[in-house]
Parts: C-alpha cells; sequence; structure tokens
C-alpha cells in the first residue's frame, strides 16, 4: 500500500494518535522514545502554558500524520518525530516536510540509527556533541528506598493545599513556571495517576522536592517525568529516597519497567548521578542534529 501524508484533524485523530503511541511502543521496544506518556505531558504543557488556555484542535493543528493504508505509521510535531518500527524509510520525507513546514527543527537521533543518520547528513544536518541520556529500570528488580532525613515525609502533591512551591520545583526543571491550569490539564490525562505524583516536605511541611512521572497501563510503564531537590536541601539523601517512593508506588500500580531521559553527564552531572545510583542502565544517546 502507498503511504499518505496528511495534516492531523484535531481533537477526532486524537485517540487515534494515542492508540498509536501505545501499540508501536510495544512493538518497537526501547528505541520508541516518545511515548503516549510524553505526548500527553506535553500537549497538556502547551495548552496551558498561554495566558489563555488553547484547545486542543490549536495545538495539533501544525502536526502530520503519516498513514499505510489505513494503519497511523508516522507523526510529525514541531520538535519531535514518531515512526513505526517497519516503516522508518518515511523518515525522508519527514526531514522534507518538517522544511517546508517549521523553521530550524533540530532532530533528536540515537547513536547508531544510520539510516535515520544517512538521510540527516543528504539534507545537510550536522551531528552536534549535544545529546540526551536514556535509562530504564527493571522493576522486577529491588528497589533501593533510601531514607529521609527525620522529620520529612513524601506526600502526593493534589494533598497539598499551597501549590506554588510545586510551580517552582518543577521550574527548576523545565525551566518554566507551571500554574495552577496546567495542572488542572495534567490531571485530565489518561497516564496521570496520583500516585505518582510526589514531594517530600520538611518538619515544617515546607517543600523541599518534588519527583514525578506517568504511567502507561498498557505497556505497563513508568516515565519519570520531574525530579528536583531545592539546592540548600541537596545532598541529604532526599532525591534518592523520594525517586525509590515513586519507583516503589508505579510498581504497586502494575509497572514493571521505567524510563528516564536526562540531559548530558557532562553538563548535568546531578541527575545522572542520581539515577545510576539507583540501578537505571543505560539504553543509548539521542544526539541532536542540527543545520550548519
Amino acid at each position: 500500500m502507498a503511504v499518505i501524508h496528511r495534516r492531523c484533524a484535531g481533537v477526532q485523530d486524537y485517540n487515534l494518535i494515542r492508540n498509536f503511541l501505545e501499540k508501536e511502543y510495544q512493538n518497537y521496544g526501547t528505541r520508541f522514545d516518545h511515548n503516549l506518556t510524553l505526548f500527553e505531558f506535553q500537549t497538556a504543557l502547551s495548552r496551558g502554558l498561554g495566558e489563555e488556555v488553547q484547545e486542543l484542535n490549536d495545538v495539533l493543528e501544525n502536526v502530520h500524520l503519516w498513514f499505510n493504508g489505513e494503519r497511523l505509521v508516522g507523526m510529525l510535531e514541531e520538535g519531535a518525530f514518531y515512526v513505526a518500527g517497519d516503516n522508518r524509510i518515511i523518515f525522508e520525507e519527514m526531514v522534507e516536510v518538517e522544511g517546508s513546514c517549521f523553521s530550524g527543527m533540530e532532530w533528536e537521533v540515537y547513536e547508531g540509527d544510520t539510516d535515520f543518520e544517512e538521510v540527516l547528513i543528504n539534507k545537510g544536518f550536522l551531528k552536534s556533541e549535544e545529546y540526551w541520556v536514556r535509562r530504564d529500570f527493571d522493576l522486577s528488580q529491588p528497589v533501593d528506598k533510601g531514607r529521609l532525613p527525620e522529620g520529612y515525609e513524601v506526600r502526593s502533591v493534589p494533598d497539598l493545599k499551597e501549590q506554588e512551591e510545586i510551580f517552582q520545583a518543577y521550574k527548576l526543571c523545565y525551566g518554566l513556571l507551571f500554574n495552577q491550569t496546567i495542572f488542572d490539564l495534567f490531571h485530565e490525562t489518561s497516564t496521570y495517576r496520583k500516585e505518582l505524583d510526589l514531594v517530600v516536605t520538611d518538619h515544617v511541611g515546607k517543600v523541599v522536592a518534588l519527583c514525578s512521572g506517568r504511567y502507561d497501563e498498557r505497556n505497563e510503564l513508568l516515565t519519570i517525568e520531574a525530579v528536583s531537590c531545592f539546592p540548600e536541601y541537596r545532598g541529604r539523601g532526599v532525591s534518592k529516597a523520594l525517586l525509590g517512593e515513586l519507583l516503589l508506588a508505579a510498581k504497586g500500580l502494575g509497572a514493571t519497567q521505567a524510563t528516564v531521559y536526562t540531559g548530558m553527564p557532562e553538563k548535568f552531572p546531578a541527575p545522572n548521578r542520581l539515577y545510576e545510583s539507583a540501578g537505571f542502565e543505560l539504553v543509548g544517546k539521542r544526539y541532536v542534529w542540527k543545520k550548519e
């Protein structure tokens, strides 16, 4: 069958995209990074960042879809692409579409994905020294829970009355100040679980650290979206203890695997040391490709 490309039709394609991401992660395994949890997180974030809440149709209007017959096999949005494992040949067309629709997009490709690399080289892209690290944790292993300082406790974010400290904790991770609208949109998504939205508070109830994840039930997958600890509380084992609580909570929901992405260790040593010490294993490095 011929592969057909069209723009996303908005809300009516939303569930189609979700099903595609769930199914292809199962088929593709460790190299299908843009899973359902990341898609829902990013979509909700994009809707709530502006002064007014964007409709789902508005957020999806620049998304491009590829179909092989009736089957969705690829998706391109500004900043990310998704390709079914048995249809990788469509990547070349994706790069061409990006060139005509988006301005200055960078591509993130795993080291060793030579077919993608060859396309980018032919299109005038260069492999930069920047990369992201993918690590996984097998939840059949024992979880190192760690120990919190005396008087500190783990609490669920929705149970807290004051959210401003939570917004600031997210800003440590993303450089963006979150707000209540974004949180409300997060809570509406299918991969949000209260049990995976956690903080540590000190002996007077102040939030000192945050750890949040999302759960893809079909693939029994925990994706860790944020771990942050305010600078004055670092070096006390708080982040590791909180990460352990998150892993145990995900295991209780039925997760069999956890995955996380970090920046390059040379620039971001602390989070990489955290996941290494917790037993996460390196899956690969996803390098950034840019136009010369």
